[in-house]
């Protein structure tokens, strides 16, 4: 007499979740960019005001968000382009994935780079938006291994007058000079630089 076997139905997939169709569960990690798309297009009209123009000397303090805002649709878009073209073939996975780390995470070196970026938003009412950037890139590179004094001196000094640039001259941010003796030198390397 043969023993009995439990009934198994080969052509029925096991199900993934309760009430998710099986097929539904790959295309969850493409909902992120989708959602991240949508934000980059409705945020621009609820953060500014509508009547705000563009200044006729730089692009205007609204400048900056706009271009990280649409950016970001466009990195969203090419994500969920790429996306779709990976679960049309069969056997391949959404890109979102679990990083894989090359070395061991220090946990450490992290709680220091948070609290330098708390250290320097502390800072920066205090010395102005220049001394404290100079120093926070210098630190930073220091920190993460770049000794040679013949490139962090240029990174930092380029970097500096870059962000200047960027946020003071074309953004027309009015970022924080310092108090006292700080002040006196950002509004030198303002007008040295071109921007005041």
């Amino acid at each position: 007499m043969a023993s009995a076997k439990p009934n198994q139905d080969l052509g029925q997939m096991p199900q993934a979740g309760r009430g998710i169709p099986p097929g539904f569960l790959r295309l969850l990690p493409t909902l992120i960019p989708l959602a991240l798309l949508v934000l980059a297009l409705v945020l621009p009209g609820h953060m500014f005001q509508s009547d705000q123009t563009a200044s006729r000397v730089g692009l205007g303090p609204a400048a900056w968000p706009r271009a990280m805002l649409m950016g970001m649709a466009v990195f969203a878009a090419l994500w969920i382009a790429r996306d779709i073209w990976v679960l049309s073939a069969a056997g391949r996975k959404p890109t979102l994935s679990i990083p894989v780390e090359d070395t061991p995470y220090h946990f450490g070196k992290a709680i220091i780079g948070l609290i330098m970026i708390v250290a320097y938003g502390w800072l920066l009412p205090k010395i102005g938006f220049a001394t404290a950037t100079a120093i926070f890139i210098l630190v930073w590179c220091l920190f993460g291994g770049l000794r040679n004094l013949l490139v962090v001196v240029p990174v930092t000094l380029i970097g500096t007058i870059a962000l200047l640039w960027l946020f003071m001259g074309l953004a027309l941010m009015p970022l924080p000079r310092g108090a006292g003796v700080f002040d006196n030198f950002s509004i030198w390397l303002l007008r040295a630089t071109g921007i005041y």
